[in-house]
């Protein structure tokens, strides 16, 4: 009988009908053809496949900390004194500049077919997310923040998002030359900024804020042919 069983066996293997499943191999729900597939948050597949918040890649995608691989961690607070006068002011009007800069770029990607607008609004939302970052750090309320629909608390903030979106609405070639100028304008607030601090955690926003403009910058010039 012994002998029997195990010939049917040897034979059963021989025909393919039954597998021995070798060192490593996947069992259960989530096997599949080729082994198990990721599954649980933050599972992805594919090659190329993004992670993170508002990843972002393409022309005007920013870089740095926070660009197309998810949100940064802030550096240890360096100096326990309470925020300058000026410090505040800062991140209160980098915060609505960021947010102006976002919503142009969110308005001119529905009108206009270049990913550019699209590509760098994305990269404004984290700019955006690392600047409130400071604002809660530091305990700054935000009730002095606008935004396209609500208008923005600062009133030379709400002029320039007049001016940039009637020559961005005029044609693509002006929103893209607006972009430039937007980018341009960051970039100098932001080296005014830099000069006021010497906090490691918000001159670590700064700088990746700046590389971010430079290469927003670069990517509209480029896109105008200059």
């Amino acid at each position: 009988m012994v002998i029997i069983v195990i010939v049917v066996f040897v034979a059963a293997i021989a025909g393919g009908f039954l597998e021995i499943p070798g060192p490593g191999a996947a069992s259960g729900p989530a096997a599949g053809p080729g082994g198990a597939q990721p599954t649980g948050p933050g599972a992805f597949t594919g090659q190329g496949a993004d992670v993170g918040p508002e990843a972002a890649s393409g022309p005007g995608a920013g870089t740095g900390p926070g660009a197309a691989s998810g949100y940064p961690v802030l550096f240890p607070i360096s100096d326990t004194t309470p925020l300058s006068d000026q410090e505040v002011a800062d991140i209160l009007f980098m915060r609505e500049e960021e947010q102006m800069a976002h919503d142009l770029y969110s308005r001119w990607a529905g009108v206009y077919p270049l990913p550019i607008f699209s590509n760098i609004r994305d990269s404004e939302t984290v700019h955006i997310y690392e600047v409130q970052l400071l604002m809660d750090r530091y305990d700054i309320p935000s009730d002095r923040i606008g935004n396209a629909s609500a208008r923005f608390y600062n009133p030379v903030i709400q002029s320039w998002y007049e001016a940039f979106s009637s020559q961005g609405d005029a044609s693509q070639t002006g929103a893209l030359e607006a972009g430039a100028a937007i980018e341009q304008e960051d970039i100098a607030d932001l080296d005014a900024a830099i000069d006021h601090t010497s906090r490691l955690d918000i001159l670590q926003v700064w700088n990746n804020l700046r590389q971010g403009s430079v290469n927003h910058e670069s990517a509209f010039l480029q896109a105008l042919g200059k």
